[in-house]
Protein backbone atom coordinates (compact mmCIF):
# COMPACT_ATOMS: atom_id res chain seq x y z
CA UNK A 1 0.00 0.00 0.00
CA UNK A 2 1.54 3.27 -0.95
CA UNK A 3 2.68 5.31 2.78
CA UNK A 4 1.91 8.97 2.45
CA UNK A 5 4.95 10.93 4.09
CA UNK A 6 4.19 12.30 7.43
CA UNK A 7 3.97 15.69 7.11
CA UNK A 8 1.13 15.26 4.40
CA UNK A 9 -0.70 13.05 7.10
CA UNK A 10 -0.58 15.54 9.29
CA UNK A 11 -2.03 18.17 7.18
CA UNK A 12 -4.56 15.75 6.35
CA UNK A 13 -5.43 15.66 9.70
CA UNK A 14 -5.97 18.67 10.28
CA UNK A 15 -9.04 18.78 8.51
CA UNK A 16 -12.29 18.13 10.13
CA UNK A 17 -13.63 16.52 7.37
CA UNK A 18 -13.69 16.00 3.59
CA UNK A 19 -16.10 18.64 2.94
CA UNK A 20 -13.86 20.86 4.34
CA UNK A 21 -11.09 19.50 2.83
CA UNK A 22 -12.52 20.28 -0.62
CA UNK A 23 -14.40 22.99 -0.37
CA UNK A 24 -11.34 25.78 -1.15
CA UNK A 25 -10.75 27.58 -4.40
CA UNK A 26 -9.20 24.88 -6.57
CA UNK A 27 -8.64 23.80 -10.27
CA UNK A 28 -11.44 21.78 -11.91
CA UNK A 29 -11.35 18.59 -10.60
CA UNK A 30 -11.32 15.98 -13.83
CA UNK A 31 -9.71 12.41 -12.51
CA UNK A 32 -9.38 10.02 -15.12
CA UNK A 33 -8.99 6.12 -15.65
CA UNK A 34 -8.63 3.65 -18.21
CA UNK A 35 -10.39 0.55 -17.21
CA UNK A 36 -12.90 -0.85 -14.94
CA UNK A 37 -12.74 -5.02 -14.78
CA UNK A 38 -13.50 -7.76 -12.68
CA UNK A 39 -11.01 -9.89 -14.32
CA UNK A 40 -7.50 -10.05 -14.42
CA UNK A 41 -6.57 -8.67 -17.77
CA UNK A 42 -3.18 -10.31 -19.26
CA UNK A 43 -2.19 -7.26 -22.10
CA UNK A 44 -2.74 -4.96 -18.76
CA UNK A 45 0.13 -5.49 -16.14
CA UNK A 46 1.67 -1.49 -16.56
CA UNK A 47 -1.17 -0.06 -13.70
CA UNK A 48 -3.84 -0.77 -11.26
CA UNK A 49 -7.41 -0.45 -11.86
CA UNK A 50 -10.59 -0.47 -9.73
CA UNK A 51 -13.03 -3.65 -9.97
CA UNK A 52 -16.98 -2.83 -10.54
CA UNK A 53 -17.82 -2.53 -7.00
CA UNK A 54 -14.77 -0.46 -6.11
CA UNK A 55 -15.75 1.70 -9.19
CA UNK A 56 -18.98 2.41 -8.08
CA UNK A 57 -17.61 3.42 -4.45
CA UNK A 58 -15.59 5.93 -6.02
CA UNK A 59 -18.07 7.16 -7.95
CA UNK A 60 -20.20 7.76 -4.85
CA UNK A 61 -17.28 9.40 -3.02
CA UNK A 62 -17.33 11.82 -6.11
CA UNK A 63 -20.56 12.58 -6.35
CA UNK A 64 -20.91 13.27 -2.40
CA UNK A 65 -18.57 16.15 -2.91
CA UNK A 66 -18.54 17.40 -6.17
CA UNK A 67 -20.88 18.15 -8.66
CA UNK A 68 -20.55 16.19 -12.17
CA UNK A 69 -20.50 18.66 -15.13
CA UNK A 70 -20.20 17.41 -18.70
CA UNK A 71 -17.19 18.89 -21.19
CA UNK A 72 -19.51 21.38 -22.30
CA UNK A 73 -19.60 23.10 -18.78
CA UNK A 74 -15.86 23.29 -18.84
CA UNK A 75 -15.42 24.50 -21.78
CA UNK A 76 -18.15 27.22 -20.83
CA UNK A 77 -16.83 27.64 -17.49
CA UNK A 78 -13.31 26.42 -16.84
CA UNK A 79 -13.20 28.64 -13.47
CA UNK A 80 -15.83 27.18 -12.22
CA UNK A 81 -16.75 28.49 -8.79
CA UNK A 82 -18.84 25.81 -7.01
CA UNK A 83 -17.01 22.34 -6.64
CA UNK A 84 -17.43 20.24 -9.93
CA UNK A 85 -15.98 17.39 -11.42
CA UNK A 86 -15.48 15.88 -15.13
CA UNK A 87 -14.88 11.96 -15.51
CA UNK A 88 -12.42 10.69 -18.48
CA UNK A 89 -10.99 7.52 -19.61
CA UNK A 90 -8.19 6.96 -21.92
CA UNK A 91 -7.03 4.53 -24.43
CA UNK A 92 -10.46 3.49 -25.79
CA UNK A 93 -10.63 0.20 -24.38
CA UNK A 94 -13.62 -2.29 -24.63
CA UNK A 95 -14.82 -1.94 -20.68
CA UNK A 96 -15.72 0.89 -21.59
CA UNK A 97 -18.54 -0.13 -23.52
CA UNK A 98 -19.39 -3.15 -21.54
CA UNK A 99 -19.05 -1.70 -17.95
CA UNK A 100 -18.21 1.68 -17.90
CA UNK A 101 -21.00 3.66 -19.55
CA UNK A 102 -23.31 1.20 -18.23
CA UNK A 103 -22.58 2.22 -14.50
CA UNK A 104 -22.00 6.22 -15.52
CA UNK A 105 -25.45 6.12 -17.25
CA UNK A 106 -27.19 4.13 -13.86
CA UNK A 107 -25.57 7.53 -12.09
CA UNK A 108 -26.30 9.75 -14.15
CA UNK A 109 -22.39 11.16 -14.38
CA UNK A 110 -21.11 12.15 -17.89
CA UNK A 111 -17.78 11.81 -19.08
CA UNK A 112 -15.33 11.76 -22.07
CA UNK A 113 -13.72 9.01 -23.66
CA UNK A 114 -10.75 9.28 -25.62
CA UNK A 115 -9.76 7.07 -27.45
CA UNK A 116 -7.02 6.20 -30.24
CA UNK A 117 -7.11 6.61 -33.93
CA UNK A 118 -4.72 3.66 -34.73
CA UNK A 119 -6.27 1.13 -31.85
CA UNK A 120 -9.65 1.90 -32.59
CA UNK A 121 -11.27 -1.12 -34.16
CA UNK A 122 -8.89 -3.33 -32.61
CA UNK A 123 -6.46 -2.59 -35.67
CA UNK A 124 -3.27 -2.49 -33.36
CA UNK A 125 -2.01 -3.07 -29.86
CA UNK A 126 -0.49 -0.28 -27.68
CA UNK A 127 3.15 -0.94 -26.97
CA UNK A 128 3.04 -1.10 -23.43
CA UNK A 129 0.00 -3.52 -23.51
CA UNK A 130 2.71 -5.63 -25.74
CA UNK A 131 5.32 -5.34 -22.89
CA UNK A 132 2.44 -6.75 -20.38
CA UNK A 133 1.61 -9.67 -22.54
CA UNK A 134 5.28 -10.55 -23.02
CA UNK A 135 6.22 -10.27 -19.51
CA UNK A 136 2.50 -12.66 -18.72
CA UNK A 137 4.38 -15.43 -20.98
CA UNK A 138 7.78 -14.73 -19.70
CA UNK A 139 5.93 -15.03 -15.89
CA UNK A 140 4.41 -18.41 -16.98
CA UNK A 141 7.45 -19.73 -19.26
CA UNK A 142 10.81 -19.73 -19.08
CA UNK A 143 12.51 -18.15 -22.12
CA UNK A 144 16.21 -17.93 -22.12
CA UNK A 145 16.19 -16.62 -25.73
CA UNK A 146 13.53 -13.89 -25.07
CA UNK A 147 15.06 -12.99 -22.27
CA UNK A 148 18.53 -13.01 -23.39
CA UNK A 149 17.29 -10.75 -26.53
CA UNK A 150 16.02 -8.21 -23.86
CA UNK A 151 18.76 -8.03 -21.91
CA UNK A 152 21.16 -7.47 -25.12
CA UNK A 153 18.52 -4.31 -26.22
CA UNK A 154 19.18 -3.24 -22.04
CA UNK A 155 15.47 -4.65 -21.15
CA UNK A 156 14.66 -7.00 -17.93
CA UNK A 157 11.65 -8.40 -16.45
CA UNK A 158 11.59 -5.44 -14.43
CA UNK A 159 11.92 -2.95 -16.88
CA UNK A 160 9.93 -4.26 -19.61
CA UNK A 161 6.74 -2.34 -18.57
CA UNK A 162 8.39 1.09 -18.92
CA UNK A 163 8.93 0.29 -22.24
CA UNK A 164 9.08 3.73 -24.86
CA UNK A 165 7.33 3.26 -28.40
CA UNK A 166 10.87 4.03 -29.55
CA UNK A 167 11.71 0.60 -28.48
CA UNK A 168 8.40 -0.93 -30.35
CA UNK A 169 10.63 -3.57 -32.55
CA UNK A 170 12.48 -4.84 -29.67
CA UNK A 171 9.09 -5.73 -28.31
CA UNK A 172 7.71 -7.12 -31.82
CA UNK A 173 11.05 -9.71 -32.28
CA UNK A 174 10.73 -10.38 -28.81
CA UNK A 175 7.10 -11.85 -29.45
CA UNK A 176 7.92 -13.34 -32.48
CA UNK A 177 10.27 -15.72 -30.22
CA UNK A 178 7.50 -16.47 -28.11
CA UNK A 179 5.42 -17.10 -30.60
CA UNK A 180 2.75 -14.72 -29.28
CA UNK A 181 1.09 -13.42 -31.84
CA UNK A 182 -0.71 -9.66 -31.41
CA UNK A 183 -3.49 -9.88 -34.39
CA UNK A 184 -5.04 -13.23 -33.20
CA UNK A 185 -5.70 -11.45 -29.59
CA UNK A 186 -6.54 -8.76 -31.43
CA UNK A 187 -9.16 -10.46 -33.41
CA UNK A 188 -9.96 -13.19 -30.35
CA UNK A 189 -9.96 -10.72 -27.28
CA UNK A 190 -11.33 -7.49 -29.19
CA UNK A 191 -9.65 -5.10 -26.30
CA UNK A 192 -10.68 -1.88 -28.26
CA UNK A 193 -14.05 -0.66 -29.07
CA UNK A 194 -14.78 -0.71 -32.64
CA UNK A 195 -16.54 2.41 -34.15
CA UNK A 196 -20.04 1.12 -33.58
CA UNK A 197 -19.57 0.68 -29.93
CA UNK A 198 -17.95 4.15 -29.94
CA UNK A 199 -20.85 5.50 -31.65
CA UNK A 200 -23.54 4.10 -29.32
CA UNK A 201 -21.50 5.39 -26.14
CA UNK A 202 -21.55 8.55 -27.97
CA UNK A 203 -25.43 8.53 -29.10
CA UNK A 204 -25.97 7.87 -25.56
CA UNK A 205 -25.21 11.36 -24.36
CA UNK A 206 -20.90 10.89 -23.47
CA UNK A 207 -18.30 12.70 -25.73
CA UNK A 208 -16.13 11.79 -27.32
CA UNK A 209 -11.96 12.74 -27.85
CA UNK A 210 -8.57 12.24 -29.33
CA UNK A 211 -5.69 10.57 -27.82
CA UNK A 212 -3.34 10.29 -30.09
CA UNK A 213 -3.28 7.56 -33.07
CA UNK A 214 -0.75 5.02 -31.62
CA UNK A 215 0.34 6.69 -27.84
CA UNK A 216 3.75 7.63 -28.02
CA UNK A 217 5.56 9.39 -25.17
CA UNK A 218 5.41 13.17 -26.86
CA UNK A 219 8.87 13.79 -25.01
CA UNK A 220 10.05 11.40 -27.16
CA UNK A 221 9.05 12.74 -30.62
CA UNK A 222 9.59 16.16 -32.46
CA UNK A 223 6.83 18.76 -32.22
CA UNK A 224 6.38 18.37 -35.87
CA UNK A 225 5.72 14.39 -34.80
CA UNK A 226 3.39 15.38 -31.95
CA UNK A 227 1.28 18.06 -34.28
CA UNK A 228 1.18 15.55 -36.86
CA UNK A 229 -0.22 12.77 -33.88
CA UNK A 230 -2.52 15.72 -32.55
CA UNK A 231 -4.26 16.44 -36.09
CA UNK A 232 -4.41 12.93 -37.46
CA UNK A 233 -5.98 11.37 -34.46
CA UNK A 234 -8.64 14.59 -34.26
CA UNK A 235 -9.68 14.45 -37.62
CA UNK A 236 -10.58 10.90 -37.23
CA UNK A 237 -12.18 11.26 -34.31
CA UNK A 238 -13.85 14.37 -36.24
CA UNK A 239 -14.82 12.52 -39.55
CA UNK A 240 -16.09 9.58 -37.93
CA UNK A 241 -18.07 11.10 -34.30
CA UNK A 242 -18.66 14.99 -35.76
CA UNK A 243 -18.04 15.60 -31.51
CA UNK A 244 -19.56 19.09 -30.73
CA UNK A 245 -16.30 19.90 -29.02
CA UNK A 246 -12.94 19.16 -29.95
CA UNK A 247 -10.66 17.44 -27.70
CA UNK A 248 -7.47 15.84 -26.74
CA UNK A 249 -5.80 14.40 -23.77
CA UNK A 250 -2.17 13.32 -24.14
CA UNK A 251 -0.85 10.29 -23.54
CA UNK A 252 1.22 9.44 -20.72
CA UNK A 253 1.67 13.21 -19.89
CA UNK A 254 2.01 16.47 -21.62
CA UNK A 255 5.53 16.64 -20.34
CA UNK A 256 7.39 17.94 -23.64
CA UNK A 257 4.64 19.68 -25.44
CA UNK A 258 5.61 23.87 -25.64
CA UNK A 259 3.38 26.46 -25.01
CA UNK A 260 3.36 27.67 -28.40
CA UNK A 261 2.31 24.17 -29.63
CA UNK A 262 -0.77 24.41 -27.38
CA UNK A 263 -1.45 28.23 -28.37
CA UNK A 264 -1.70 26.56 -32.34
CA UNK A 265 -4.17 24.13 -31.29
CA UNK A 266 -6.18 26.79 -30.32
CA UNK A 267 -5.74 29.61 -32.47
CA UNK A 268 -5.84 27.43 -35.95
CA UNK A 269 -9.01 26.01 -34.50
CA UNK A 270 -7.32 22.35 -33.91
CA UNK A 271 -9.31 21.27 -30.95
CA UNK A 272 -11.37 23.09 -28.41
CA UNK A 273 -9.69 22.06 -25.12
CA UNK A 274 -6.48 19.99 -24.25
CA UNK A 275 -6.11 17.98 -21.27
CA UNK A 276 -2.51 16.82 -19.13
CA UNK A 277 -2.07 14.61 -16.27
CA UNK A 278 -0.48 16.44 -14.02
CA UNK A 279 -3.24 16.41 -11.08
CA UNK A 280 -4.78 18.95 -9.21
CA UNK A 281 -2.97 21.85 -10.83
CA UNK A 282 -3.80 24.70 -12.70
CA UNK A 283 -2.73 25.09 -15.78
CA UNK A 284 -0.74 28.35 -17.68
CA UNK A 285 -2.45 27.64 -21.05
CA UNK A 286 -6.38 28.73 -20.68
CA UNK A 287 -7.59 25.78 -22.77
CA UNK A 288 -5.28 23.24 -21.10
CA UNK A 289 -6.54 21.03 -18.03
CA UNK A 290 -4.68 18.96 -16.00
CA UNK A 291 -6.66 15.25 -15.00
CA UNK A 292 -6.03 13.58 -11.77
CA UNK A 293 -4.85 10.20 -12.27
CA UNK A 294 -7.14 8.23 -10.02
CA UNK A 295 -5.72 4.60 -10.85
CA UNK A 296 -2.94 4.97 -8.33
CA UNK A 297 -1.50 2.25 -5.40
CA UNK A 298 -3.00 2.36 -2.00
CA UNK A 299 -6.20 4.01 -0.26
CA UNK A 300 -8.75 5.55 -2.92
CA UNK A 301 -9.41 8.21 -0.22
CA UNK A 302 -6.18 8.89 1.33
CA UNK A 303 -4.68 9.35 -2.52
CA UNK A 304 -7.55 12.11 -3.07
CA UNK A 305 -6.79 14.05 0.30
CA UNK A 306 -3.26 14.09 -0.17
CA UNK A 307 -3.25 15.36 -3.75
CA UNK A 308 -5.73 18.02 -2.16
CA UNK A 309 -3.51 18.80 0.02
CA UNK A 310 -0.10 19.03 -2.34
CA UNK A 311 -2.47 21.60 -4.02
CA UNK A 312 -2.98 24.00 -1.00
CA UNK A 313 0.86 23.61 -0.18
CA UNK A 314 1.72 24.20 -3.93
CA UNK A 315 -0.98 27.14 -3.85
CA UNK A 316 0.91 28.76 -0.77
CA UNK A 317 4.02 28.82 -2.60
CA UNK A 318 2.85 30.07 -6.05
CA UNK A 319 3.95 26.79 -7.66
CA UNK A 320 0.48 25.06 -8.25
CA UNK A 321 0.48 26.00 -11.77
CA UNK A 322 1.74 23.96 -14.82
CA UNK A 323 4.55 25.74 -16.47
CA UNK A 324 5.21 24.27 -20.16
Amino acid sequence: MRKLPRFISKQIARFSSEQNLYKSNSPVFLPFYHLVSDTKIPYILNYPYPNSAQFESELDYYLKYFKPVSLKYILENPTPKEKVFHLSFDDGLRECFDLIAPILLKKGIPATFFVNSGFSDNKDLFHRYKASLILSELNKTKNTEAEVFLAKNGINRDSILQCNISQLEILNKTAAILHLDFSKILNDKKPYLSTEQILDIQKKGFSIGAHSKNHPEFYKISEEEQLNEIKESINWVVDNFNPEIKTFAFPFTDDGVSLDLLQQLKSENICDLTFGTAGLKYDECDTHFQRYPAEQNGNFKLNLKAECVYFKLRNALGKATVKL
